[in-house]
């Protein structure tokens, strides 16, 4: 099983990515490059597929390299470990010690794992630990350059791994591809195959060793060959033919080198045969990406095919996919913007963008429990991983909110296109964040590498401590150099002007009269209705000075308390009970704010959302 492909060295000038050391890992079955247009899908699919001389293929890691990577592992982790006694904490302990285990135990995805445990130690910081007393911190310093000899053995060991292999078969179908001859010879047409010189021409001038170009043109000749052979190439055609009734066309199929013909003729079922070319261009499309790679099935193949979706209906996508599923020996390389590929479970996924003039990939997975909570949320993978730039935000009506701040500021930007926006659910962003107990941007970055959180503080007054995870959140991103706004006012509901907030609530709830907490750290999801009748209610709630002073007796007495005051306390509770509070549709409320429209008044606001359309604008740029 292909585990991981080691580029040759000259490419890191042209490739980038994150935890990148010009090794592809995370291989699969079908594995799957989306982005943007003109982001280098397809270059880079024509660079694994040409560039087999000096580009190394890794099967499975033999157990003495195994063996030699954990020795160096744990050695490097003795040393961190000794900073304990100087009460200096490494913050990613949990998640290396975790790798480290499991590489001993052989567990599956090993050289991912490695490449783990090599970007942990790699980028080793001062800033990465915790130091209880300063004095120690050119200790500290002496210690991380004492692991810098076993992290240069342990490089040197990972780019030992694979082998050179330039006799892997490969089959590339471009992007240029058809089943009928289009050059024009007199009364006829050329059998020539144009669409092969003009892909080679344009991307393969130098040889290819066991790479097979295939666009279609050939498939006459080739069926032709077939069937005027031995039995057994006989033999591969009725196959390929079985193979396409079962998986697509559900009657029987016979395939017809005509001899009067140029063209391939077919018969489905009892119709009378005709020109494939009056099939649909859907059928075409799968012919041609279905025959090569099944007549070649007997050995394992690297099969690169640009845009596979061309011509073809969802339901026809979802057929090739699982056709291609069904021909156990090849490994897929897809370039696409089709949602079924992407949407697959079992693909690795491959994000491509332009990043400082290089091509990068990010692979990211889309079988982890996070990506479930996304789709529980709503969300699709192609929903993230096809736009320039991912702002999260805590809810629903912060994403009505923050579409109309940022076209207010830029309103060239198109959500959907230049940039996506999704919602966490409050807390929940904590499932995005923590990975192995520690906190990291891991997840966040393997959707897209352009992001973006805003988080509300929930403070209730202005001297109020942030909540220190959050602060922590923040710390994180801004070592990411990343965008990351905690509010200072408790929500984004407290940057709106409050008359325009106010005049809104009282439009979609109907009412005239309304009390509502009109400070910046007010909670502005609640309002009293003051031209309601008062409902005294039997449940009353006491104040946190009388509840102190029962508190203080131990036993739930009302042990010094004199009645009148007790009293006086209920009658005052009870009177407050006569007005409900009563919760707001924030999202409609958001929807009829934004239609009214409203000034940014506030100046952390409008400094917030300038920073954010920058960042987006630099995304799509």
């Amino acid at each position: 099983m292909l585990q991981g492909i080691k580029l040759n060295s000259s490419l890191e000038e042209e490739f980038s990515g994150s935890r990148y050391f010009g090794i592809l890992s995370n291989i699969r079955k079908i594995n799957t490059f989306v982005g943007v247009n003109n982001s280098g899908k397809s270059r880079f699919l024509r660079t694994l597929f040409s560039q087999s001389k000096g580009t190394k293929f890794i099967y499975e890691i033999d157990e003495e390299t195994i063996l030699n990577i954990l020795n160096q592992t744990k050695e490097i982790i003795r040393i961190i470990d000794s900073l304990k006694a100087y009460g200096i904490k490494y913050k990613y302990w949990n998640s290396l010690n975790s790798l480290s285990e499991t590489i001993e135990k052989n567990e599956v995805d090993v050289l991912n794992n490695i490449l783990d445990i090599y970007w942990y130690l790699s980028t080793l910081d001062v800033h990465e630990f915790e130091l209880t007393q300063n004095q120690y911190e050119n200790h500290l310093r002496g210690t991380i350059s004492q692991t810098k000899s076993y992290v240069t053995n342990l490089g040197n060991l990972i780019n030992k791994l694979g082998k050179d292999n330039n006799k892997i078969e490969k089959i590339y179908i471009p992007i240029l591809r058809g089943l009928r001859p289009i050059a024009q010879s007199e009364d006829s047409f050329s059998t020539d195959d144009i669409y092969l010189n003009r892909t080679k021409h344009d991307y393969f001038q130098a040889e290819i060793p066991n790479g097979l170009i295939f666009t279609g043109l050939s498939i006459y000749e080739r069926v032709k060959r077939l069937l005027l052979g031995d039995e057994s190439e006989r033999n591969e055609i009725k196959e390929f033919e079985i193979f396409l009734e079962s998986n697509l066309f559900k009657k029987k199929i016979t395939l017809i080198p005509k001899y009067d013909d140029d063209v391939l003729h077919i018969k489905i079922g009892n119709e009378t045969q005709f020109p494939v070319h009056k099939l649909g261009d859907g059928l075409q499309t799968l012919i041609i990406i279905l025959f090569p790679i099944f007549i070649n099935r007997s050995k394992s193949h690297l099969v690169f095919i640009e845009e596979p979706e061309t011509h073809l209906h969802p339901k026809w996508q979802r057929l090739l996919y699982r056709a291609m599923c069904n021909i156990e020996n090849h490994t897929y390389f897809i370039s696409t913007h089709s949602s079924v590929f992407i949407n697959s479970p079992s693909n690795s996924i491959f994000i491509v963008s332009k990043k400082n003039k290089k091509i990068n990939l990010h692979y990211s997975d889309v079988k982890t429990e996070k990506v479930q909570i996304l789709k529980e949320l709503g969300y699709k993978p192609n929903d993230l991983y096809q736009t320039n730039f991912l702002l999260w935000v805590e809810g629903q009506s912060d994403k009505i909110y923050l579409n109309y701040l940022i076209q207010k500021v830029d309103n060239t930007l198109i959500e959907g296109e230049d940039y996506s926006i999704m919602f966490y659910g409050g807390s929940s962003y904590k499932h995005f964040l923590m990975n192995k107990g520690d906190l990291n941007l891991d997840f966040i970055e393997s959707l897209n590498q352009n992001y973006a959180l805003i988080m509300d503080s929930d403070r209730s007054k202005s001297g109020e401590r942030y909540n220190p995870k959050k602060k922590e959140i923040v710390n994180l991103f801004k070592k990411n150099k990343s965008y990351c706004w905690l509010t200072k006012l408790r929500e984004i509901e407290n940057y709106i002007p409050i008359e325009v907030f106010k005049e809104s609530v009282k439009t979609i709830h109907k009412v005239k009269n309304i009390q509502l907490d009109s400070s910046q750290f007010g909670d502005r999801c609640k309002y009293i209705d003051l031209n309601s009748k008062p409902t005294y209610k039997p449940s009353i709630k006491l104040s946190n000075e009388l509840f102190s002073k029962i508190q203080k007796n131990k036993n739930g007495s009302l042990k010094g308390i004199m009645a009148p005051e007790l009293r006086k306390e209920i009658e005052k509770s009870l009177n407050n009970t006569k007005q409900t509070i009563n919760t707001i549709d924030k999202i409609k409320v958001a929807e009829k704010i934004v239609n009214t429209g409203f000034e940014m008044e506030n100046d952390e606001l409008n400094k917030k959302i300038i920073a954010l359309v920058k960042d987006i604008k630099k995304a799509n740029d």
